[in-house]
């Protein structure tokens, strides 16, 4: 097949993000004396009504910076749940600390770009960012795999923007059909990668079916499986 580097997607590629953030939506509550338990609210509902919130409020990225983002998403939940406190600026705080000390992997992760970088120069494309992604790469122990980490936030374009594959192609020195881009999500990492005829790995970790328009090179369920085709 001929490549020389193999680019990941971030979240839900390499880390798991879900896991990673329930961690902070939950740890925040716990660091700052919230007791789900007294205000007679489980995990699962309050998960499920931060959720529906954070998606709206994350809407407004360009106009509200992380911290902002975080205390809005609280402030929501916390009144639809109707739980007092004066711990919003406090909860916010609290999470973007433990998210971004967040090191829940995807399994075999470690042992996956250990093989991989024996052969290939690697790199990462995500979006958002830089004070969340490479503090939880770090935080991982995975970031001295990477020649490269690009991110949406320092560059000004993200995913899927042909702009920010471009970016990581000139930086590294390489045409398309040098590299393999592996990423999870169809709407970005498919959709940019074909938009610059670079070859798409698709991490289907959740066993979902394809709509029919999507077309990706390779496809895997687990990272292990990557080995194979490469190597």
């Amino acid at each position: 097949m001929g490549y020389k580097t193999i680019i990941f997607d971030l979240d839900n590629t390499l880390l798991n993000f879900e896991l990673c953030e329930r961690q902070a939506i939950l740890g925040a509550l716990e660091a700052c004396g919230i007791s789900l338990d007294l205000n007679g609210v489980n995990e699962t509902i309050f998960l499920q009504v931060y959720e529906t919130y954070n998606s709206k409020h994350w809407r407004q990225r360009e106009s509200f910076s992380p911290g902002e983002l975080i205390e809005m998403s609280y402030r929501s939940t916390l009144a639809h749940l109707d739980i007092q406190t004066d711990q919003i600026s406090n909860l916010s705080q609290s999470f973007w600390h433990i998210f971004n000390h967040s090191a829940v992997m995807e399994p075999n992760v470690n042992e996956v770009l250990t093989v991989l970088a024996r052969s290939y120069r690697l790199a990462v494309i995500t979006n958002d960012f830089v004070s969340a992604q490479v503090p939880r790469m770090q935080a991982a122990g995975i970031e001295h795999f990477f020649e490269e980490v690009i991110v949406s936030e320092a560059i000004g374009f993200a995913k899927p923007s042909p702009e920010i594959f471009n970016h990581a192609l000139s930086g590294l020195d390489l045409t398309p059909a040098q590299v393999l881009y592996v990423g999870d999500f169809l709407a970005h990492d498919y959709v940019g990668a074909m938009q610059v005829k670079i070859d798409f790995c698709y991490y289907n970790r959740k066993n979902q079916i394809l709509p029919q328009e999507a077309q990706p090179k390779f496809m895997i369920g687990e990272l292990s499986k990557l080995l194979e085709l490469v190597n």
